[in-house]
């Protein structure tokens, strides 16, 4: 696939406001509501897991959406992307999109590079090679994603590479909106009032939406990550993947799957990916676990 005019349109043909993007984030913090108030009201061992599940799938749906906010595809104004996006998604969260952007279109410019941020920090010291791993090996990487322990190593690799002088990361200056700081106090003016309120329901929200945060939602986040980029030695860095609707619900909602379309043209938003490429080829959802299994012990 080659680049060429960009498919999403001039900029002054963009919406204000995408509204369906908005939607689609209070659908799915509607959800998580739902699923809160079910659980601290009937607080059980087998509620508290199977609504740390649901929340997520739904928290890994909502850094989709979030994802096309680093594109500046949820409003045409960037302070008004940002906003919108921090305030529903990015503090709630924990990841600021001006943060998270840095990275990410530095991963799109240096796409199989030796300075792709992806291969820099996000799977380093880890077992993924992006090719299919033994099972012991492929045990270790998914437990270290869902127990924090590869968000640690990368978190640590990331601050040693933004004090060394030297570093190919060599990131784009980080810029910040006041706004952002305006959404933190109000979170933290919440959290504290939380607190005062009521410490022991307080505290169970926050079990339930910060625990599923760090561990399962990063540990789908990942498997996701290994089956959309090839091995640099590939032919095509990236994949598009035909999915099934358990793999649309869990690991490719919004339209994910058309990750090398994206790569093309990051600026459609996700909502028009598939009648933007109607006719492209697409791996079959079932063949997931072949990308990550090689079928050894």
């Amino acid at each position: 696939m080659t680049k060429g005019p960009d498919p999403s349109g001039a900029r002054e043909a963009r919406p204000v406001v995408h509204a369906r993007t908005v939607v689609a984030i209070l659908l799915e913090l509607g959800v998580c509501a739902l699923v809160l108030v079910f659980t601290l009201s009937h607080w059980h061992a087998w509620s508290v897991a199977l609504a740390m599940v649901v929340i997520a799938t739904r928290q890994h749906a909502l850094f989709i959406l979030y994802h096309d906010a680093v594109h500046v595809n949820v409003a045409r104004d960037k302070r008004l992307n940002d906003l919108i996006t921090n305030l529903l998604i990015g503090v709630p969260q924990l990841v600021p999109v001006e943060v998270y952007r840095r990275l990410h279109l530095t991963h799109h410019a240096r796409l199989g590079t030796e300075a792709d941020p992806e291969r820099i920090l996000l799977y380093r010291d880890q077992p993924w090679d992006y090719r299919p791993l033994g099972l012991w090996a492929l045990t270790r990487q998914l437990a270290g994603d869902l127990f924090m322990v590869n968000n640690l190593r990368t978190l640590k690799h990331f601050s040693r590479e933004l004090r060394d002088p030297h570093s190919v990361l060599a990131l784009p200056p980080l810029r910040m909106f006041p706004e952002l700081w305006v959404i933190v106090a109000l979170f933290t003016g919440l959290a504290v009032a939380g607190l005062v309120i009521d410490a022991e329901a307080f505290a169970r929200f926050a079990l339930l939406w910060f625990v599923p945060l760090v561990t399962l939602t990063q540990a789908i986040q990942k498997v996701r990550s290994f089956v959309e980029h090839a091995p640099m030695d590939a032919p095509e860095l990236t994949y598009s993947w035909r999915p099934g609707w358990f793999g649309r619900l869990v690991l490719w909602p919004y339209h994910i799957n058309y990750h090398r379309e994206h790569h093309v043209h990051p600026r459609v938003p996700w909502y028009r990916l598939p009648q933007t490429f109607p006719h492209v080829v697409q791996r079959s959802g079932s063949s997931l676990w072949s990308v990550l299994w090689n079928g050894r012990r």
